[in-house]
């Protein structure tokens, strides 16, 4: 007899031999940052259509508690860390082929309630771009009386002219990221590949930024092929809220790709298999749909699975170091990039090397290691800051950076950064500095204080401009209103 497949698993285990009688009342409500969904006086889920698009579901049945990764309402900035769980996003706007020499690729995606209450909710979403390519979308949330749950299903339809691959959703949890250990969710993603057997890949910020794991972005080793009907990835992991991508129908092959920073999944169409119509385009579709795995399945999922194959040796080995709030950073000991870690880190290269940012075991203010710093020239910024994860804060508050320093022939100056930014590291807000450091200095305390305003983040850092050679050690961030 044939073994039951794990997709049939993970849709059988939402059946129910005697469901609650439930009703549903969908309808809808403009707001600032999109459109609320409801079922009758509760609200289920978020449409973001500010900036991008994106689906923030909450609710996946009317009878369980909400399961949610932040259960404040989003704030005036709209990020990935101020959402409640951001579990669908439409990446489309950047997609290259698409964008190329349009200023607002945003602009050109219209969206359309075609059922606004009721039994169920359609959304479409649809583009044209420049040279004919065009896109659809199409969001659809039902109530399942056999399951007594709703269910969430996102269509893509999608015309290109080239051949090359494309990212038309992907699965982005505000969970996904701790700057503390104790908010963690999830610790792997699981899938089943085309052989039938369960994979899982840790999330480890370790594995991905210190190794060349993510293969400088090209993904060979955190790619999974998934070129069949009914593939499925899922979060593992957390007690109650495990949410999983189901692949029911695609026209062509898919793979998934887990972000080297974000841990969120990437669900790209392949370019093999896929024929030139007579128009001139490459026409891909997809029928997904998220769930929110069982708890007792996914547990089981994820212990049955087996990790990837470990190599003797990285072709590119660096340091991972943690940055952990609330602490002194004493540098003293690197991560396991095999162990769960979702916290920012310092990534810098191995002690005794000849970069400009390095673990240095010979000198330390507590304990032996530090993280030394080397300018090249005169005109010159060497700046360190966690990457891998944000440092997570609460708005309208104000934080304190701290750090010891200790300089050799610094001719220009050393100090220490906080910044408020917002989505990418770029995005800089408000930022306050320490006093500044030069010359020769023995361990000396620098500091800094900046209130966070509306932003969600702020960027700790170490900075050196000029030539010379400077430590760090016992870096703290901390929260003193």
């Amino acid at each position: 007899m044939k073994q039951e497949s794990y997709f049939d698993q993970i849709v059988g285990s939402f059946q129910r031999s005697k469901p609650k009688p439930h009703t549903p009342r969908f309808r809808i409500e403009k707001e600032r940052l999109g459109w609320r969904l409801f079922d009758g006086d509760h609200a289920i889920g978020l449409f973001l259509n500010k900036g991008w698009f994106a689906f923030d579901i909450w609710s996946f049945s009317p009878f369980e508690p909400d399961a949610m990764a932040n259960v404040r309402p989003p704030g005036k900035v709209i990020d990935l860390h101020t959402m409640h769980n951001t579990a669908l996003n439409l990446p489309i706007t950047v997609a290259r082929e698409f964008v190329e020499g349009i200023s607002d690729p945003f602009s050109r995606l219209k969206t359309k309630w075609i059922a606004g209450r009721g039994s169920k909710l359609d959304l479409e979403i649809r583009g044209e771009f420049d040279k004919g390519q065009r896109v659809a979308y199409h969001f659809c949330v039902a109530y399942d009386p056999k399951w007594a749950r709703y269910r969430f299903f996102l269509d893509a339809d999608v015309w290109k002219l080239t051949y090359e691959g494309l990212e038309p959703i992907n699965m982005m949890m505000a969970g996904a990221l701790a700057s503390r250990p104790e908010r963690r969710r999830w610790t792997h993603s699981v899938w089943e590949d085309p052989n039938g057997q369960l994979k899982r890949l840790v999330h480890s910020n370790a594995l991905f930024t210190a190794t060349d794991y993510a293969s400088n972005g090209n993904g060979e080793w955190r790619s999974k092929n998934a070129p069949h009907h009914r593939a499925w990835i899922a979060y593992a992991a957390h007690k109650t809220f495990n949410p999983a991508v189901l692949i029911h129908e695609t026209s062509g092959p898919v793979f998934f790709a887990t972000c080297s920073q974000l841990f969120d999944e990437h669900i790209i169409w392949q370019k093999a298999g896929l024929d030139q119509l007579d128009q001139g385009y490459f026409h891909f579709t997809m029928r997904t749909e998220l769930v929110n795995l069982c708890p007792k399945l996914a547990s089981h999922f994820l212990q049955c699975a087996t990790d990837p194959p470990r190599p003797k040796r990285w072709r590119l080995e660096r340091i991972a170091l943690p940055f952990r709030m609330d602490e002194v950073n004493s540098f003293e000991k690197p991560l396991d990039p095999w162990q769960p870690e979702d916290g920012p880190i310092l990534v810098v290269d191995p002690a005794l090397s000849s970069e400009p940012i390095c673990w240095d075991s010979s000198v330390g203010h507590s304990g032996s290691h530090s993280i030394r710093l080397e300018g090249r020239g005169f005109h010159h910024w060497t700046t360190l800051f966690p990457i891998g994860a944000v440092c997570n804060v609460e708005p309208h508050a104000r934080y304190h950076l701290s750090a010891w320093a200790k300089t050799k022939n610094v001719d220009r100056f050393a100090r220490i950064e906080l910044a408020t930014y917002e989505y990418t590291y770029s995005n800089v807000i408000d930022s306050a500095r320490s006093a500044k450091l030069g010359g020769g200095r023995d361990w000396t305390l620098l500091q800094a204080e900046l209130d966070t305003n509306d932003e969600a983040y702020v960027m700790p850092r170490l900075a050196l401009y000029g030539t010379g050679t400077v430590w760090f050690d016992d870096v703290k961030l901390e929260r003193i209103s």
